[in-house]
């Protein structure tokens, strides 16, 4: 498991809830178990049981403890007249053998309620997380943190190959400002309420690849420090490949305007992206995730940065059973200076890398065990006794219920 979040992955959720439903098929044909109306695939996985010789990312005297995950989950769908109820339900228990102020349960659920109307699919949707985890690739401590999210849209059918998808959501991040006096400054910096109008047009260019246009508007508004109220535009055109093509995932590149309300704040204006995709050539699967887009710091004269987030990992299968791994990735973190801050260095940058191997054996289509190790190393151009830090984790999973 990667040493941090990685944080493209919170766009890539947010966008996630518009794309729609293969109307070729029913989803809920894919489940495991039906229960009446009730169709579900439960799994269980057993991640990071192993070694991390840095649990709290400190740049001296670092602390090593034995470290370990297990949750369960489920994917769920049920019918209910002509509509279509979907979700996810998941939780998970962070264990550590020493620290035991590390040790947390986390849960995150997803719903999402279908109702076709010939041409037209009005939807609602919902998610809710409550987790103790590090928050992107900027905060080293485990926080308690919760994310909720609701929104309406529709999707239309506006011919055989194009396809248009409109939502709005309102979506709150908050910080428990009660548990510590960093959980306190993180609330004070990044509790924020935030309104997103999102489209996407989508056409069909081959039965295994969509053509998109992701485009989305977004209104953050913070609770303790209105100084960072910002509004934003994003247009991200790009592909969408299913899995079975050659080439597979989602391909997005785009441009972002990103606008403080007030002018003691720099403007972004520039390229943004979001990739996650995979080439297959026999035995060989190489994966490839880059992330670029602006992210808030809960630094006080450094209101945001721009993370540009590259992961390349390749895997080999020896045989129908038996693969290895290898993974390398490297993050910058760029951060914006307040125009009132009197700097006497140059602006804060914090390069992160990261390198890993591992190997894995599986047991059908849905089991498998493996055992990785990832070393990572932080530098900075800031305070660097209290921002470079580096560590390794050794660790075994086991997972059951999910595709291999």
């Amino acid at each position: 498991m990667l040493f941090l979040v990685v944080a493209a992955a919170a766009s890539a959720t947010a966008q996630e809830a518009l794309v729609p439903s293969d109307r070729e098929i029913d989803p809920s044909e894919t489940a495991r178990f039906r229960l009446g109306p009730l169709r579900f695939t439960p799994s269980i996985s057993l991640t990071n049981l192993g070694v991390d010789t840095n649990v709290f990312n400190e740049s001296t005297n670092p602390k090593q403890d034995t470290i370990g995950a297990i949750g369960p989950a489920a994917n769920l769908w049920m019918h209910m007249g002509p509509s279509l109820f979907t979700g996810r339900a998941s939780a998970e228990y962070l264990y550590f053998d020493r620290y035991e102020s590390q040790r947390a349960w986390n849960q995150a659920h997803r719903l999402k309620w279908e109702v076709p109307l010939g041409r037209f699919i009005p939807f609602a949707l919902g998610d809710y997380a409550n987790t103790k985890n590090r928050t992107g690739y900027e905060i080293d401590s485990r926080v308690r943190q919760k994310d909720q999210r609701v929104g309406l849209g529709t999707e239309m059918e506006l011919s055989g190959q194009w396809r248009l998808i409109m939502a709005a959501t309102r979506s709150l991040v908050a910080y428990d400002r009660h548990e510590s006096p960093l959980a306190e400054d993180l609330s004070t910096s990044l509790d924020r309420w935030t309104n997103a109008e999102k489209l996407q047009l989508r056409y069909r260019l081959t039965p295994l690849t969509t053509f998109l246009v992701n485009a989305e508007a977004a209104q953050d508004r913070f609770v303790y420090d209105e100084l960072r109220n910002t509004n934003s535009i994003a247009v991200l055109p790009g592909f969408e490949m299913k899995p079975s093509a050659l080439i597979s995932g989602k391909v997005n590149i785009g441009f972002r305007t990103f606008t403080p309300l007030r002018e003691v704040i720099p403007e972004y204006r520039g390229p943004v992206a979001s990739v996650d995709a995979t080439f297959v050539a026999r035995s060989t699967r190489l994966g490839v995730k880059v992330g670029r887009d602006v992210s808030y710091s809960y630094q006080k004269n450094l209101p945001y940065y721009t993370l540009t987030d590259v992961m390349l990992q390749l895997t080999e299968r020896l045989s129908y059973t038996w693969d290895v791994v290898l993974q390398g990735g490297r993050q910058t973190l760029d951060y914006a200076v307040i125009r009132t801050a009197l700097l006497t260095t140059d602006p804060q940058v914090d390069t992160i890398h990261q390198y890993g191997a591992g190997i894995g054996y599986r047991v059908g289509h849905t089991v498998r065990f493996g055992v990785d190790g990832i070393y990572f190393r932080r530098r900075s151009n800031a305070v660097p006794l209290q921002r470079d830090c580096e560590g390794l984790r050794i660790a075994a999973s086991a997972t059951y219920g999910l595709p291999q």
